[in-house]
C-alpha cells in the first residue's frame, strides 16, 4: 500500500512538474471553452499563456476532431506565427477560426532546437445559450431529471449558487473561475441550474443538426412569476413570491445578470431562451387591470434590462408560449399570458429581437408531463407506474425546433470580449514582473488575482509588481461584465538587462539610426538588431557587444544600410553570456520615397558608390563649369565609379532627373 501511495505521489509530482515547467503553456482558453460564433460561422479565438525558455516567435493551428467538421485553421493544417514579441515571457495573439470543436496546438520556435509543443484538447466555436424561467426552464422540486448530453461537444460549467444548504444574494455570489465541463446529467448548469433537465438532450439535438458544439448555463427558478424577475432587476431588492417564498436579495433576476456578466462576456451569446408563465397562470385572477397587459409589459422591462445591464442592445430572447398550471385540482391555460408572449414575439417594430420558442401548452398528458404542469422523463428510466416516458426528450424538441437557420441568420450573436492583454517587465537582477493592464473607460476596475482564486483581490491600481507564482488580472467595467487575462507566470528568475529605450529614426539619407540603452547590465553578452518587412520574419543585420556588467547607463546607436521606401519593423535580440536571450517590443519605421540619389563616401578619393532606390539607367558626372565628363548606362541601382583620375573638385552626379553634389579631394 506505502509502495502504491509512493508511486502515485510521484506521477502527481511529476504531472505538476510538467505542468509548471513545460517550455511553452497555453493558458488561454482553457479546456472545452466554446466562443460564439457569427453569422459568417466564424469567431476571433485568442490565444495566451508563457513560455520558461527563450523563444523565437510562438505558432499556433486549430485542428478539427471530427473529420468534415470545421475547417483547419490556418488553411490547409499548416501553421500561422501568433506572437513574435513576448512581453517577458508572456505570449498573446489571435486566430480567426470556422465553427466547430477543435484541438488547439501551439508551439514555441527557435533556430537550431526541435519546436516545443502544446495543446489544448477542446476548444470550440459554436452556439451559446442562457436559459431562465421557472421550473420548465430549470427543473429542480423533485422533478426527475433528463439525460446528460451524449456528444462531446456539449459543454456547461458546473456550478450552482448554493451554499450549505442557502442561496447567496446577488451582490454576494463570487463565482469560482470558470472551469468547462461536459453536460452530464448531473451538472449543475451553472449559476443556477439544478442539473441537465433537458437541456443535454437539446445541446445534441442542436450539434447534430449545426455540426458545432454548444455551451448552456442557466438561470431559471422555480416557481417565479414575471413581478419576482422585474423587481429584482434592481440588485438590493427583495421580493417575496405568490407561493410565500421570500428570495435572496437581488434574485431571481440576478442569475441571469451573473451569467451574461461573467460566461457571456468571456464566451458571447446567442440568446436568452425563456421559459415561463405558469406561476403568473395561477395568480392572475388576482391582478388588478389587464393580466395580458401586466405580464406583457413587465416581460418587456426583463427583457430590456438583461440588454442595457449587459450592454447588448439587439440580444435575441426566444420567449416559449407557456402558461399550463393546476388550478384548483383542474388543468388550465391563460388566454392572458398567451396572448402577451405572442404579442412581444410578433411586434418587431415596437419589441425587437424577440423571437418565438415553442408552443408548451398542447403537451400536458401523462406522455409529457406527470402532474400536468412539469415534464418529465428521459426516454430510458422506468417511471414508478412501470412505463418509460421521453418528455423531456420532447420538450428539448421542441426548443430544437424554434432554432431554425432562419431565426440564426435573423439574429445578432454577441462575440466574446477579448481576454485582458497585459504587459509585463522585469528589472535586471530582480525576480519580481510589473504587470501593467491595458487603459479601461471610466467605471471599469482592475483586480490583480492569485491565479486560482477569482475572487481574493491582491492589489487594484493599472501596474502591479508580484513575485515568484501565478497570477491573473480580473477587468470588471460598469455594467459588471467581467473578463479575465491568460494566466500569467513570475518565473523567479533574473533578467539581464534593464532597457532604458529603444527607438528607430530617419535621417534624411535612406539609412534608419537605431538607438537604445540600458540602465542595467548583468551576465550581458550582446546585442543583435533583427530587421522585417512584415513584423512576422526577422532578418539579424547586425551584432554589438554589450558592456556586460554595469549599473551605469549605456548608449548604443546603428546606422543603417541605405533601404529602399516602405515600412521596416525592428527589434533587438539580447543574448546572454549563457546563451540565453530576450527580445525587445518590435518598432516600426517608414521610409519615404527619396527625391535624391546617394553618393558616397564624400568627399570621395577614388572609388564612389552611386545608389538609388530604382534602377539608376544613365548617370552623368559634371563639372562645376556644367561639362559632361563621365556617362553610362546602368541597369542595376548601385555601381561604383573610380574616379582617382578627376581633379580636385565639386562635381554633380545626375540620375533618372535625381542629383547628388561630390567633392573629389
Amino acid at each position: 500500500m506505502k509502495k502504491n501511495l509512493l508511486t502515485i505521489f510521484s506521477l502527481l509530482l511529476l504531472l505538476l512538474s510538467q505542468s509548471v515547467f513545460a517550455q511553452v503553456t497555453v493558458t488561454f482558453p482553457t479546456e472545452r471553452a466554446v466562443f460564439q460564433r457569427n453569422n459568417a460561422n466564424e469567431a476571433n479565438v485568442y490565444i495566451g499563456g508563457y513560455i520558461t525558455e527563450p523563444f523565437e516567435h510562438i505558432e499556433a493551428r486549430f485542428v478539427p476532431r471530427v473529420t468534415g467538421e470545421g475547417e483547419a485553421a490556418p488553411a490547409g493544417g499548416g501553421w500561422t506565427i501568433i506572437d513574435a514579441s513576448f512581453s517577458s515571457g508572456h505570449f498573446y495573439g489571435m486566430m480567426t477560426v470556422k465553427g466547430g470543436w477543435y484541438r488547439l496546438e501551439v508551439r514555441a520556435i527557435k533556430a537550431g532546437s526541435e519546436p516545443k509543443l502544446s495543446s489544448v484538447e477542446r476548444v470550440g466555436v459554436g452556439e451559446i445559450f442562457v436559459v431562465a424561467g421557472q421550473s420548465n426552464a430549470t427543473g429542480g422540486d423533485a422533478n426527475p431529471n433528463g439525460p446528460g448530453a451524449s456528444n462531446d461537444q456539449v459543454n456547461s460549467v458546473n456550478f450552482q449558487n448554493v451554499s450549505d444548504g442557502a442561496v447567496t444574494e446577488y451582490n454576494n455570489v463570487q463565482l469560482p473561475c470558470p472551469e468547462f465541463v461536459h453536460l452530464d446529467a448531473g451538472t449543475k448548469t451553472s449559476p443556477f441550474g439544478n442539473y441537465a433537465w433537458c437541456w443535454g438532450s437539446f445541446g445534441d439535438k442542436i450539434y447534430e443538426k449545426y455540426r458545432v458544439p454548444v455551451m448552456i448555463f442557466n438561470a431559471g427558478w422555480s416557481s417565479t412569476g414575471i413581478e419576482e424577475w422585474r423587481q429584482t432587476i434592481d440588485p438590493d431588492a427583495i421580493t417575496t413570491g405568490p407561493f410565500g417564498y421570500t428570495f435572496p436579495r437581488g434574485l431571481p433576476f440576478g442569475h441571469l445578470r451573473l451569467a451574461l456578466n461573467n460566461y457571456v462576456a468571456q464566451l458571447g451569446i446567442r440568446a436568452v431562451l425563456w421559459h415561463q408563465g405558469e406561476t403568473d397562470n395561477f395568480i392572475e385572477s388576482s391582478i388588478v387591470g389587464s393580466p395580458k397587459d401586466r405580464y406583457r409589459d413587465k416581460l418587456w422591462e426583463v427583457i430590456n434590462a438583461s440588454r442595457n445591464l449587459s450592454g447588448k442592445n439587439n440580444l435575441a430572447w426566444v420567449v416559449a408560449r407557456a402558461s399550463r398550471f393546476t388550478f384548483d385540482g383542474a388543468t388550465r391555460v391563460s388566454a392572458n399570458v398567451i396572448a402577451a408572449q405572442n404579442e412581444l414575439i410578433d411586434n418587431d417594430a415596437t419589441y425587437a429581437h424577440v423571437y418565438q420558442g415553442p408552443d408548451t401548452d398542447p403537451y400536458y398528458s401523462i406522455e409529457y408531463r406527470a402532474d400536468e404542469v412539469h415534464f418529465r422523463g428521459d426516454g430510458v428510466t422506468q417511471s414508478p407506474d412501470g412505463n418509460v416516458y421521453s418528455g423531456l426528450i420532447s420538450l428539448a424538441g421542441f426548443w430544437n425546433d424554434r432554432i431554425t437557420s432562419d431565426f440564426l441568420s435573423q439574429s445578432t450573436p454577441y462575440p466574446a470580449l477579448p481576454p485582458v492583454e497585459v504587459t509585463a517587465t522585469q528589472a535586471a537582477g530582480t525576480t519580481d514582473l510589473t504587470f501593467a493592464g491595458p487603459g479601461i473607460p471610466s467605471g471599469s476596475v482592475y483586480n490583480w488575482l492569485s491565479a486560482d482564486n477569482c475572487n481574493q483581490v491582491e492589489a487594484t491600481s493599472q501596474q502591479w509588481t508580484a513575485g515568484t507564482g501565478f497570477y491573473k488580472l480580473k477587468i470588471i467595467d460598469a455594467n459588471k461584465n467581467t473578463i479575465f487575462s491568460p494566466r500569467l507566470y513570475v518565473s523567479g528568475t533574473a533578467l539581464p538587462v534593464t532597457w532604458k529605450y529603444f527607438n528607430v529614426r530617419n535621417t534624411g539619407n535612406n539609412r534608419p539610426l537605431i538607438q537604445w540603452a540600458t540602465s542595467e547590465e548583468t551576465n550581458a553578452s550582446h546585442f543583435e538588431l533583427e530587421r522585417s518587412e512584415n513584423a512576422v520574419v526577422f532578418t539579424s543585420i547586425n551584432t554589438v557587444a554589450a558592456a556586460g556588467h554595469s549599473n551605469a547607463t549605456n548608449a548604443y546607436a546603428y546606422q543603417e544600410e541605405f533601404l529602399p521606401s516602405g515600412i521596416y519593423y525592428y527589434r533587438i535580440k539580447q543574448v546572454d553570456l549563457d546563451g540565453k536571450f530576450n527580445f525587445t517590443r518590435v518598432v516600426s519605421n517608414i521610409i519615404e520615397e527619396s527625391s535624391i540619389i546617394k553618393a558616397y563616401p564624400n568627399p570621395v578619393t577614388d572609388l564612389l558608390n552611386i545608389e538609388s532606390e530604382k534602377v539608376l539607367g544613365i548617370v552623368e558626372v559634371f563639372n562645376v563649369a556644367g561639362t559632361k565628363l563621365y556617362t553610362s548606362k546602368q541597369n542595376l541601382n548601385t555601381m561604383f565609379l573610380d574616379m582617382s583620375k578627376f581633379p580636385t573638385g565639386l562635381y554633380t552626379v545626375t540620375s533618372n532627373g535625381k542629383s547628388a553634389k561630390v567633392i573629389k579631394k
